[in-house]
């Protein structure tokens, strides 16, 4: 039943596993005020996740997911026609290109998505929300979008990426009551796009630092025990990466900075935590490929993806952020400083705009092994350095980044859509 004042928020996250979003997601749900607002999701049926929602008290509705995105399959005819002489001509000239794209959008996509807008139709129906929050950008929202405009219930778009839009998104944008962005760059990323753009508000995304804290177990497993169930010695100094393993993410970069340590640093070891995407599982092999080209198959341990990243940064000596792009975020990046363990990051996209060069972490130029590997090595020969900057960054991310924050702005975004 809902309470006096109560205002229903259904969530859609149609993601098919469970990442960033979802994580994010989860924790906002955690902390959100029950008094103020009654929240549902929408999950793709099967996910992981549900269980987890469901233990926090959340009613669940699934749907069978067709649509999937820029992923969407292309019929065998539209295959053909895309590479055939005419196609080929029309790319020629600025509008042929335009129209290239539109029909093979409307031929491609557009039977799947409204499929799904469908589906979440009806779930919308039975939810009964006052607001509709999709948990992601413009392009893998598409279905929730025509969905609550179809129900007539305003929708805001939480954007968790730094994604270009097709006209069809810039369309579809004008349907939207604004978003929440998860950093300035993500803000300003989305005001090149096109479409409507405002109202828009930036929200950081949000932990949980106690879940960080030594707890009982913690305390009891020792930071040594803890590397020799990881393998390594307690003399051993650890550089360790988190995150899914994607060409974007830069795990290739700081194996080839390590190599370049190695001779140097015979106590030094790799970590490398988490999985591919299931459409880049090549991705990994090539990584296992490059260690053993680099001779780091005794140094650099691949574990695949974990459920007890805190527990983990625990015992590394240093984490490394390596993307090549920009990052949107980097959730892993304030994981790490919440957890105490020292952040080295490449200084693209919103990461300056959590870790402070030098006072809370050190950054580095993307895509550059020899600046890596020069960065490491000034962290791994001032360890006083090292722990006067986690010192510093967890006070960063209680005072920033703590969970209550996130919640307390993402409400007021309600507030002031649903007024």
């Amino acid at each position: 039943m809902r309470g006096s004042g109560q205002k229903r928020i259904l969530y859609i996250d149609m993601a098919p596993s469970v990442g960033g979003s979802i994580v994010s997601l989860y924790q906002l749900l955690k902390g959100l005020d029950r008094t103020r607002y009654e929240p549902s999701v929408v999950l793709r049926t099967g996910h992981a996740a549900i269980p987890q929602f469901q233990a926090l008290g959340i009613k669940v509705y699934t749907v069978t997911a067709g649509y999937t995105g820029a992923m969407a399959s292309a019929s065998p005819r539209w295959s053909r026609a895309r590479k055939g002489r005419l196609a080929g001509w029309l790319r020629g000239f600025r509008t042929g290109r335009r129209l290239v794209q539109v029909l093979g959008f409307y031929l491609r996509t557009w039977p799947e998505l409204r499929r799904e807008a469908r589906a979440l139709r009806e779930v919308i129906a039975q939810a009964a929300p006052d607001l509709v929050h999709l948990n992601d950008v413009v392009s893998v929202c598409r279905s929730g979008i025509l969905a609550a405009r179809a129900a007539r219930v305003p929708a805001i778009c939480h954007l968790r990426a730094l994604a270009e839009r097709t006209h069809y998104d810039r369309w579809l944008s004008h349907s939207l009551r604004g978003y929440i962005c998860i950093s300035q760059a993500v803000d300003r990323y989305q005001r090149e796009q096109g479409g409507r753009t405002d109202p828009s508000w930036v929200v950081y995304n949000g932990l949980d630092v106690a879940e960080y804290e030594a707890s009982p177990e913690a305390a009891a497993l020792t930071r040594e025990a803890i590397r020799r169930e990881l393998g390594f010695a307690p003399t051993d100094v650890v550089i360790g990466c988190v995150g899914r393993l994607r060409p974007w993410k830069g795990q290739h970069v700081l194996l080839r900075a390590l190599a370049r340590l190695a001779p140097r640093y015979p106590p030094m070891r790799g970590l490398v935590v988490g999985s591919p995407e299931r459409h880049e599982e090549r991705y990994r092999d090539e990584l296992v490929g490059l260690a053993q080209g680099l001779h780091l198959e005794q140094i650099v341990s691949f574990i695949g993806f974990r459920d007890d990243v805190p527990r983990l940064m625990r015992a590394m000596d240093l984490m490394v952020h390596a993307s090549v792009a920009p990052e949107p975020f980097g959730r892993v990046v304030i994981e790490s400083m919440a957890a105490g363990t020292p952040v080295l990051a490449t200084n693209a996209g919103a990461i300056p705009e959590i870790v402070q060069d030098r006072v809370t972490g050190l950054l580095v130029r993307p895509n550059d092994e020899a600046a890596m590997a020069e960065a490491i090595a000034f962290a791994l020969d001032h360890p006083e350095q090292r722990a006067a900057w986690a010192r510093a960054a967890r006070q960063e991310v209680s005072a920033r980044f703590a969970l209550e924050g996130h919640v307390q702005g993402v409400q007021a975004v309600y507030e002031e859509v649903l007024s």
